[in-house]
């Protein structure tokens, strides 16, 4: 009753913490969700916080640089030059990012008269005559068709707003240069555009410095990659934070167009605003998660983490699982070294008690008759080997030598070894009472075995069967030789028809201190050592045991020694064993 009471207690514990890992899990793929939100969350937070903040910061620059070189057309045009050169100073004292320019050029075209091309020296700072853009020839064609476009007049103040115009493959920001023509009317005059002011950017700045600069200052942190290109599709890259930036994507994480900035700082600030050439032609800032999207990163994150979460969870069931199972095991192992304790005990208090009787008999002078001396020392000498047995199986196990290989292995008759350990016990078994039967076949061919291990496992069989003899008092053993496609071996087979095995006990029979409940209800005497002994001879000697039984009609236990071992080994030849004896 106790022990169902233990396991029902073990089955709900393990029930117990089950649900409690089940519960677990539900909550941590709620809370997961919950994180994986917040976390989305603070990611978009900091993406538009660093394309806010790199965005601003371009378009102070880029704002400052045209407001630096804003050229006033109502002045003079004999000082465009010097005003120029001035701006140009001004520029490299004032601004943080001076490297940001690369050249200044003055393209002129009064009238019918050809167009001329002034660059200005940095060396010198002096304006000299060029013959075309070197850098930058596809320029001038482009010029041409701008200034065709403009009107040929316009008035004073429309001037001073004139847009700027960028051009993207050239990095140039043009505007028009105005000659005053006469006062249009006393608040304002006239002018007309006779060329344009020229700011060629620097290219390789922006890709060293600027862009990588910014990238780092805002971007370090947030995990994203970053890429500046055109709007136009096809895009093209105007800088890759990441050679693998797929600069073509359709859905970054974050897009901003650089230039819508700019135009809103001139207009806050009062200066003209900046054009671009063709549709598309200003410039984007996207962003990317390297996984590919925001949303997918943080669902593999949330992945991750609920694969983690519940692997845990799962060793944290197994552990559970693994404890209980090591109580259990704790709990009969408690119970088989009582019973052990307690059939060694019972196996070893019968015989000194018979010894004790019989020798306090022979010393108080009870027996003199030399007939019932003779019969003492008879009793003395079986109840001494019954003890030396039990010592011997008791030691062989707690030795945990069984298994070393200890046996000396040789070519083995098997059948002398049985008949020579049965003669030892024939008679006894005959005065008991019981019927052997023996049966062995004739030529059987050697098989390896330690004929002292080989006795002791068919002694341990004969004795089983005649302890669990019941009423049935028959016993056999045969030998014969078996051959198959794939078998050849000899079988040696002890039967009787005793009590037998129930089917469930048939697995756990051959484990040390295993006795059936049947068994141990009836008081039978033994250890359970008996069976686990002859198992682990048999396998040392490379052999095999194997077992039939059934409830009420005995057990056939059958030892199978092969052949073929002893062949590889060069043992050939045959014995000659006698006939069928019954």
């Amino acid at each position: 009753m106790k022990r169902v009471n233990n396991t029902v207690l073990q089955l709900t514990v393990i029930v117990a913490i089950a649900a409690v890992v089940c519960v677990l899990g539900v909550l941590q793929y709620h809370w997961t969700g919950q994180i994986s939100a917040a976390e989305q969350d603070r990611l978009s937070r900091v993406l538009t916080k660093s394309v806010r903040n790199f965005d601003e910061q371009f378009a102070y620059d880029f704002e400052r640089l045209t407001e630096s070189f804003e050229v006033d057309p109502t002045d003079p045009t004999s000082t465009l030059e010097a005003r120029v050169i001035r701006k140009y100073r001004d520029w490299n004292q004032t601004s943080s990012r001076p490297d940001f320019l690369a050249g200044l050029y003055i393209w002129r075209k009064e009238g019918d008269r050809s167009s001329y091309l002034e660059l200005l020296d940095q060396t010198t700072v002096q304006f000299q005559k060029s013959g075309s853009f070197n850098e930058i020839p596809t320029l001038e064609p482009k010029l041409e068709r701008e200034l065709g476009k403009l009107p040929l007049f316009m008035a004073g103040h429309q001037a001073v707003y004139h847009h700027w115009k960028f051009y993207g493959d050239s990095l140039a920001l043009v505007r028009p240069v105005f000659r005053v023509v006469s006062p249009a009317r006393e608040s304002d005059m006239a002018v007309e555009p006779v060329g344009f002011l020229v700011v060629r950017l620097d290219g390789a700045f922006l890709k060293d410095h600027y862009f990588p600069g910014l990238i780092e200052r805002y971007f370090a942190d947030s995990g994203f990659n970053v890429a500046i290109r055109s709007a136009a599709i096809p895009h093209r890259a105007v800088y890759l934070g990441d050679p693998s930036f797929p600069i073509s994507t359709s859905s970054p994480d974050a897009e901003r167009n650089l230039f819508e900035s700019v135009d809103e700082q001139a207009r806050r600030r009062g200066h003209p605003l900046v054009d671009f050439e063709g549709e598309g032609g200003e410039w984007q800032l996207v962003a990317q998660h390297p996984s590919g999207s925001l949303e997918g990163a943080v669902v593999d994150w949330r992945r991750r983490n609920l694969a983690i979460s519940l692997a845990l969870l799962a060793l944290l069931l197994c552990c559970a699982g693994l404890i209980v199972s090591v109580a259990r095991r704790s709990e009969r192992l408690s119970n088989l070294q009582m019973q052990f304790v307690a059939g060694v005990s019972h196996e070893l208090c019968t015989p000194l008690t018979v010894i004790n009787s019989t020798i306090e008999n022979l010393a108080d002078g009870i027996v003199d008759d030399p007939a019932q001396i003779q019969e003492y020392a008879a009793i003395l000498r079986g109840q001494g080997d019954r003890l030396s047995r039990l010592l011997d199986q008791v030691l062989l196990l707690a030795s945990g030598k069984l298994g070393e290989t200890p046996s000396k292995l040789r070519p083995v008759d098997l059948a002398a070894v049985v008949l020579q350990t049965i003669a030892t016990s024939e008679k006894t078994l005959r005065d008991e009472g019981f019927t052997l039967q023996k049966e062995i076949a004739m030529n059987l061919p050697p098989v390896k075995a330690d004929p002292v291990l080989l006795g002791e496992c068919v002694a341990n069989l004969i004795g089983n069967a005649v302890k669990y003899a019941g009423g049935n008092r028959w016993i056999a053993v045969r030998i014969q030789e078996v051959k198959a496609r794939a078998l050849h071996e000899v079988q040696l087979t002890v039967e009787d028809r005793g009590i037998g095995i129930a089917a469930g006990d048939l697995r756990s029979i051959f484990e040390p201190f295993y006795r059936v409940q049947a068994v141990r209800d009836g008081q039978a005497r033994g250890v359970g050592l008996g069976l686990y002994l002859v198992k682990r001879m048999v396998e040392n000697m490379g052999g095999q045991i194997s077992v039939s039984s059934e409830i009420g009609r005995g057990s056939s236990f059958i030892l199978h020694f092969s052949v073929r071992g002893a062949l590889k080994d060069g043992l050939a030849g045959r014995f000659s064993s006698p006939s069928a004896v019954r």
